[in-house]
């Protein structure tokens, strides 16, 4: 009976918010010291300082009476009201005896800041506490972290020096270390956040639990993340895909080095490198990227600031030419579509510059243009329905001043008279424009110091609203004959090896993928035979389960045309495979026939560790890993999932008809279907390779196909 009690007490935890731990009404701060150097005097410190009403703070240290002019406790069993946070700082090995105390308190949520845990090798110990948090119903945070900073609350539960700026941006930061250093950072900039939380050892309490609160949060316009790994890559995209249709995500993953490809034996699995699938991971589920620090809360301050677009139609306005000329190449660079100026509009701007202006896009006022000149010209573009956007560039001249322009902007946007559209500016001009930058990002015009940066923010709100539109679509389903393909996947497993290229190749055929017809000879004489049966021209491979790539060894011939190069052929490529693969085990010589060429291209699964099966389309043939032509998408796809990776690719134009006739690509979407559904039916299956896929016009074949399991 105990047990299920504590079973049913895990499941109600998991279901509780986490409003005790980022919006707690009262604090204990257990190991509180009087000594300025420790952490437990700087947290109880800055939730002090924070503002934090300092009647709900309870510091505990059983050796002292009065911290900071607060009543000290001995325990937190000892506090007089009910506690709904309680921050740990006391060296580790003491932790699990406090855990206790809060349980037998009913405190509702831990945030342990204390080290000492797994990072250091004390799995055990990290293991006890997160126990009793769980059978006690505590939300528990950590272990190992900097603490939580929360700006609608005033409270700076943490060693950070001080609490961020207020505003609409949530940072789960898995690194304590630099979620300081960024706090400083937005807070030099201005930038506000909602809420700072470094999740540490992520014991319990995750990145995934935090984005769901996030995303209910009224306080939070965009959620930023700094991860260096996720555990649970199925769980994490299914919250994601969830919470980016209602909130934005940005995610800076550190480690993109490559792994090894050495142990990797099939096409796509060495194309599909473990970054690369986190990159996939993010793009399905509408989770934007960033490229470094400074990027991540670009992105962010875009997202919670500004509007959804209301169209494609983008318009630069400049008052130097060279700036003009970058913040073009970094519209084409992030896929932003530069409107052409209508002659009417054009008219109307010709109105803010003089005679040697510019109306083209970029709009350039020149450098003699003022603040009523920005004014007036922003002022027609906000006017013009056909304008969904404006990059605003401003060069810092002799003759103007920085701030005044930065006002004129942001009276013309606070005014109101007009649809509010998606507004970015650079200002750029060293210290002079930085409180220009700082006075348009304050009142919701995010402004940096140069094009680049300006423009990648644009194009992140953009990418995030084309993701909002984008259908759904419906999940593809093929029904394979499961049950045949399992005989064959399992005697393989049984004796330790991959699938034959015959045994792929009847897999493939019982999941409706188009195979070449072949059989298996175990003499000469079977080989001649079955060619005269099948009808020259014919190929010969060499079955053996130990070799995946037979080119490589010599192990294949093509276009056989008659009896006497059969003969020869025969003997060459056992030779070949004696010489080039001495330990490989042959189990006889594939007879198969000959297929006419058509447009090489490839199909392939790699099973990633986080997320799963791995899907692949590209271009085919013996280069594929030189060009690496090729797309990725997680199972299970979506119609518009193959739609969009087909779509990715530069084989993709060949398939079309360039400079020939159309190809049969709903047959490849059919196959592409088939090896998604394969790769769900078997986790028994590490990697699939099916290159080339010939293409026709009417139709498709599988020339070769490859099925690795795993060991």
């Amino acid at each position: 009976m105990k047990n299920l009690i504590i079973s049913k007490q895990v499941k109600s935890t998991e279901r509780m918010s986490l409003q005790h731990l980022i919006r707690p009404k009262t604090i204990a701060v257990i190991g509180a010291s009087r000594e300025e150097t420790k952490i437990g005097h700087m947290v109880l410190k800055n939730i002090i300082d924070g503002g934090f009403p300092k009647e709900n703070v309870f510091p505990v240290n059983p050796n002292v009476d009065n911290i900071l002019g607060l009543k000290c406790y001995p325990s937190v069993k000892d506090i007089p009201v009910d506690v709904d946070l309680a921050v740990i700082v006391v060296p580790a090995r003491i932790v699990p005896k406090v855990m206790k105390e809060c349980a037998e308190k009913k405190v509702k949520a831990v945030a342990v800041i204390s080290s000492g845990f797994k990072e250091v090798g004390n799995v055990e110990g990290e293991r006890e506490i997160v126990r009793i948090a769980k059978e006690a119903g505590i939300k528990l945070l950590g272990p190992n972290i900097v603490g939580i900073a929360d700006t609608p609350m005033k409270i700076n539960a943490s060693f950070m020096p001080y609490l961020p700026e207020r505003g609409k941006i949530a940072f789960i930061s898995q690194s304590g270390a630099l979620a300081i250093g960024l706090v400083t950072w937005t807070k030099l900039k201005e930038i506000g956040l909602s809420d700072v939380v470094s999740i540490g050892n992520k014991a319990d309490v995750n990145e995934i639990d935090l984005i769901e609160f996030f995303s209910k949060d009224p306080h939070t316009k965009a959620i930023t993340l700094y991860m260096e790994g996720i555990e649970d890559g199925r769980k994490f995209m299914e919250v994601a895909k969830r919470v980016t249709k209602v909130k934005p995500i940005v995610m800076l993953k550190a480690g993109k080095a490559e792994r090894t490809a050495a142990a990797i034996k099939s096409h796509t699995g060495s194309l599909a490198g473990s970054d690369i699938a986190y990159d996939i991971a993010f793009k399905q589920c509408g989770v934007i990227r960033a490229e470094s620090f400074p990027t991540l809360f670009d992105y962010g301050l875009a997202l919670a600031s500004l509007p959804d677009p209301k169209g494609e139609n983008v318009v630069i306005l400049t008052n130097g030419g060279g700036a003009g000329v970058m913040a073009t190449d970094a519209c084409e660079q992030y896929g932003l579509k530069l409107m052409d100026i209508p002659s009417d509009l054009a008219g109307k701007l010709k109105k803010w510059m003089p005679e040697f202006g510019s109306t083209l896009n970029p709009v350039d006022l020149t450098g003699m243009a003022a603040d009523r000149d920005y004014y007036g010209s922003l002022q027609t573009l906000l006017a013009d329905e056909r304008v969904h956007a404006i990059i605003i560039l401003y060069c810092h001249t002799a003759i103007t001043d920085p701030l005044r322009i930065a006002e004129a902007l942001v009276k013309c946007k606070r005014e109101g008279k007009y649809v509010d559209k998606p507004m970015v500016a650079a200002f750029i001009g060293g210290r002079e424009c930085d409180t220009a930058i700082k006075h348009l990002t304050r009142y919701g015009i995010p402004a940096f110091e140069n094009p680049e940066r300006a423009v990648a923010a644009l194009a992140a709100k953009y990418r995030y609203w084309r993701y909002k539109k984008r259908p759904s679509g419906a999940f593809v389903k093929v029904d394979g004959n499961k049950e045949k393909a399992k005989v064959i996947i399992e005697r393989a497993l049984r004796e330790g090896r991959a699938l034959t290229p015959s045994e792929a190749a009847e897999v493939a055929h019982l999941y409706d993928i188009p195979v070449v017809k072949k059989r298996i000879a175990r003499s000469k004489e079977d080989a001649l035979k079955i060619a005269e049966e099948i009808g020259y021209p014919v190929v010969l491979e060499v079955e053996s389960p130990d070799i995946v790539h037979k080119v490589d060894v010599g192990a294949i011939r093509l276009n056989i045309q008659s009896r006497e190069e059969l003969e020869k052929a025969y003997d060459e490529v056992l030779s070949n495979v004696k010489k080039n693969a001495p330990k490989a085990r042959i189990e006889g010589v594939v007879v198969r026939s000959f297929v006419k060429q058509g447009v090489e291209v490839a199909v392939g699964m790699h099973r990633d560790e986080l997320f799963g099966p791995m899907i692949m389309f590209g271009s085919g043939g013996t280069l594929i890993e030189l060009y690496k032509d090729v797309a990725f998408r997680i199972a299970p796809l979506t119609d518009i999932d193959i739609d969009e990776m087909m779509k990715e690719t530069k084989v993709i134009k060949v398939l079309e008809g360039f400079r020939d006739k159309p190809k049969d690509i709903e047959a490849v979407k059919k196959v592409l279907a088939s090896v998604n559904q394969l790769s769900l039916d078997f986790d028994e299956i590490k990697d699939i390779d099916i290159n080339p896929l010939f293409v026709y016009e009417k139709g498709c074949i599988a020339f070769d196909v490859k099925i690795l399991l795993r060991s």
